[in-house]
């Protein structure tokens, strides 16, 4: 039956660079024992093509060697980016202040007198090692630092641009009066609303909700965002969702978007649902109508049909589109009555209550925080009410 052998634990290399073979014996032996691998090199060419080819933790450098002596195979280390950071003890049998200095100077970051104490030299490498790998963790945090800053920078501005792109709410386009919000689970998300110019001078309302959050869901939504934009001028809304859909199952995306649009005339509304929570149509201060499934989220499956509910409006009906992230938090999924009432949506006087943007997202933050789902997931809502 074989059996499986532990792996050993790799031994931190340390290089002995001496002339004299007797103390390349001694200190392999010593460092050896105290746990460390051992390279050896008998002159500073051969220390130099070792420390090239196997990078060890540290170098242990005699100081006095015929040709490269020890000193100036330090300043050689130190002067390369790549071995400037190896730690370097410098061997001496001189006690004169003005050699230490000198090798000091060289680049060393400590010595030992010879001959060698055990003792000496286990603290020596150990702090010196440990002193190199403090260096190498506070650069390391500094990056991470710096990585860090970079990229809530980079959030932030991309914040800035998706926050740019969305309409400024509320607004009056001919005979509809349009106000929403959004609010995002995190800095950037990938709920967004749009209002675009359709085919035969109407508006187009949308509504995308693309799963998760952050810069991958916000890159989806403005992607979708765009290229229904584009298609909705020439085409109408249930042959351009279908075209859509054809997009981006061809891109294989790895996240579908669930969409409701609006297409907004005089007196008119044709609604397309692939994915949200019912898109409800008010009226008299009751949810009169739920349009549910049009069809399935572009994105989903190859080929798909969407499904176009006209609606005839009368003055003070009021359109309201939203994304789970504020139906969710209640149970059910298509859970939008109490969505509506929390909101204020069911008054007739709503848009002279929740004037601006702002309050209708305090609102939409108060709703959710008392339901314990604040940050959960981006919450947006879009309403357009018919004017006389």
């Amino acid at each position: 039956m074989e059996t499986t052998l532990p792996l050993k634990l790799t031994r931190r290399p340390v290089l002995v660079v001496d002339d004299v073979l007797e103390n390349r014996i001694l200190l392999q032996a010593l460092l050896e024992r105290a746990g460390y691998r051992v390279l050896l090199a008998e002159n500073g060419p051969m220390a130099m093509d070792l420390i090239e080819r196997q990078r060890p933790d540290l170098v242990i450098l005699d100081f006095v060697m015929p040709g490269m002596d020890g000193a100036e195979v330090a300043r050689r280390l130190r002067s390369h980016r790549q071995t400037a950071e190896i730690p370097i003890l410098m061997l001496t049998s001189s006690r004169l202040q003005d050699h230490i200095e000198a090798a000091f100077a060289a680049g060393a970051n400590d010595y030992i007198n010879t001959p060698v104490d055990r003792r000496i030299l286990e603290a020596r490498v150990d702090a010196a090692l440990h002193a190199a790998d403090d260096r190498r963790m506070v650069r390391s945090m500094a990056r991470a630092v710096r990585d860090h800053e970079k990229v809530l920078h980079e959030i932030a501005e991309a914040t800035r641009v998706q926050r740019s792109r969305l309409p400024s709410l509320p607004l009056k386009r001919g005979r509809w009066r349009i106000g929403g919000g959004l609010l995002p689970c995190r800095f950037i998300g990938g709920d967004v609303f749009d209002l675009m110019p359709g085919m035969r001078g109407s508006q187009i309302l949308s509504l995308i909700d693309v799963p998760g959050s952050g810069l991958a869901a916000a890159l989806v939504a403005a992607t979708v965002s765009s290229q229904l934009r584009a298609l909705v001028r020439t085409h109408d809304l249930a042959e351009a969702m279908k075209l859509l859909n054809l997009q981006l199952s061809w891109e294989r995306a790895s996240q579908y978007s669930s969409i409701g649009v609006v297409e907004l005339n005089q007196h008119r509304a044709v609604v397309i649902n692939a994915g949200l929570p019912p898109i409800s149509l008010v009226s008299e201060g009751g949810c009169c109508e739920r349009i549910e499934g049009s069809g399935l989220p572009p994105g989903l499956v190859g080929r798909a049909e969407y499904e176009p509910c006209e609606l005839l409006l009368q003055p003070g009906d009021r359109l309201v589109l939203m994304s789970n992230g504020l139906t969710d938090p209640f149970g059910r999924f298509d859970e939008v009555r109490h969505c509506l009432k929390e909101l204020g949506l069911l008054a007739k006087t709503f848009f002279m209550d929740v004037p601006t943007s702002d309050r209708l997202v305090e609102r939409m933050r108060q709703m959710l925080q008392g339901a314990g789902a604040l940050d959960r997931d981006d919450a947006t809502l879009i309403t357009a009410e018919l004017c006389a």
